[in-house]
């Protein structure tokens, strides 16, 4: 039978303690990935609530049949039924728990039967009707993640698990899973003067009784799926859809221009993207995290648009949308560190910034102080951050890593080399491996010792401490 949790069962649970739910929290590896996303879902401003019908297309990469999948959903929601792909029921298991690996995190987990084994390379997809109260989590120290089904502004994304995702009550489970990525179709009704943003194609924009909905599509596969929903202004321009807040309108023409330079410069250093350059940005508020993908879209925070004298973090996610699909599980995210140059570097020609000595030593200063507060990181080398689930360390470790090999080749040389690399893994992926060997095959330098002590050592480190300056790093090698 279906099974869904009441306020009393939950009293039960939380007296009996975790053990008698221990077959809820269920396995604690994940054995499928999900290829397709469809969403429903229907926003009411006025309780805080929303609910929403949600189908998974999955497959079994794993090496044995699976009989069940994990599901983890916001704190504040349930699953109200599942189906297979025929519409016949499904048994399902759900609580609310704790990640075993983050005590502060609790989510809505559920263990849903599948009606029959899946075996090995298999596809099937279930369908999760679901309901309840957004909320976020600043609690667990993911500041950004503030979400609530807000007039204000709102946002749907797995972030805060306003719909069903598969999962697992373990932060490094679910880092260490396989994740590939997947197309979506959205249909999000809101109250008629709101906007649905989305890196997605617009297929239709219905009005219902006073509420809108919006039906996106993937315009082609996608690592995760954000809907910020504000009463949103569109500029559209060269293939650019900038959703904006009415405020920030003299700050959002100023970035569509800014954009159009960047995109240049990028295009000139990297060749072109894998596809058309049509892509979306969308203001979202300070403070609740920029994230960027060419399909999935950028989201970007606030302040860009309101001091757009400065816009490097806007940059640095434009340049992700030249990144190779990451093929590394779990990545050290050495993109990152990318970003950061190319971020700075940008600034430098399109705004004439001069702060990069500086910033650049205030960013060593400030790593090394990470260090020193976490004396167990120091030990990692940078190739096993991800491992070690240490990825916050990639963007200043991987800047200076980027800035010192701008120093041992040149600019010029060093663009050329990770224009050939892009090129040659915009389609098949990239790895940290493929990476270095694309630097040791193609650089003017022997860069062995270099890329060696970087990635594979944490001899670095003492050199940055050691420092002159940072340019000082590269005479070293």
């Amino acid at each position: 039978m279906n099974s869904t949790t009441t306020p009393l069962f939950i009293l039960i649970l939380s007296l009996l303690g975790p053990a008698s739910w221990a077959d809820v929290s269920g396995p604690d590896e994940i054995q499928v990935q999900m290829t397709h996303f469809e969403l429903t879902a229907d926003l009411n401003y006025e309780e805080g609530s929303l609910e929403g019908v949600a189908r998974l297309e999955i497959e079994n990469v794993s090496d044995r049949a699976a009989d069940s999948v994990p599901i983890n959903l916001n704190r504040l929601m349930s699953l109200r039924s599942v189906r297979d792909e025929s519409g016949q029921s499904l048994s399902y298991q759900q609580d609310v728990a704790t990640f075993v690996d983050e005590p502060k995190k609790q989510v809505t987990h559920a263990i849903v039967s599948l009606g029959k084994p899946l075996p090995p390379a298999q596809s099937t997809s279930v369908e999760l009707q679901y309901s309840g109260y957004l909320v976020g989590y600043t609690e667990t120290g993911s500041s950004y993640i503030r979400d609530s089904n807000d007039e204000g502004f709102s946002i749907l994304r797995v972030d805060a698990h306003a719909f069903p995702s598969i999962g697992v009550l373990s932060w490094m489970g679910n880092r260490m899973a396989p994740r590939g990525d997947f197309t979506f179709l959205a249909r999000i009704t809101v109250p008629e003067a709101y906007t649905v943003a989305s890196g997605g194609e617009l297929v239709e924009r219905t009005v219902q009784d006073g509420r809108a909905t919006f039906t996106y599509q993937s315009t082609a596969p996608v690592p995760f799926l954000n809907l910020p929903i504000a009463d949103y202004e569109i500029l559209e321009e060269g293939g650019l859809r900038l959703f904006y807040f009415p405020s920030d309108r003299t700050g959002a023409r100023v970035i569509v221009g800014r954009v159009a330079e960047a995109v240049e410069l990028l295009t000139r250093w990297f060749g072109p993207l894998g596809q058309k350059p049509g892509f979306a940005i969308m203001e979202i508020p300070a403070g609740w995290g920029s994230q960027a993908h060419i399909a999935a879209g950028i989201m970007q925070t606030a302040e860009v648009f309101e001091e757009p004298s400065d816009l490097r973090q806007l940059y640095h996610e434009l340049s992700h949308l030249w990144n190779a699909p990451d093929l590394d599980q779990p990545s050290a995210r050495w993109s990152e560190g990318l970003a950061m140059y190319l971020q700075s570097i940008l600034a430098e020609e399109i705004e004439g910034w001069e702060g990069l000595s500086e910033y650049l030593e205030s960013r060593a200063d400030r790593l090394l102080r990470a260090f020193d507060e976490n004396p167990s990181a120091q030990g990692v080398h940078f190739v096993f951050y991800g491992h070690k689930g240490l990825t916050d360390y990639s963007y200043a470790t991987g800047l200076l890593f980027f800035f010192v090999l701008d120093e041992i080749l040149g600019q010029e040389e060093l663009l050329e080399t990770l224009r050939a690399h892009y090129q040659e893994r915009r389609e098949v992926g990239t790895t940290f491996e493929d990476l270095e060997e694309a630097l040791t095959q193609d650089a003017s330098r022997d860069l062995g010792p270099f890329l060696d002590e970087w990635i594979h050592t944490t001899t670095w480190q003492s050199r940055v401490r050691d420092r002159d300056s940072i340019p000082a790093l590269a005479e070293l090698y």
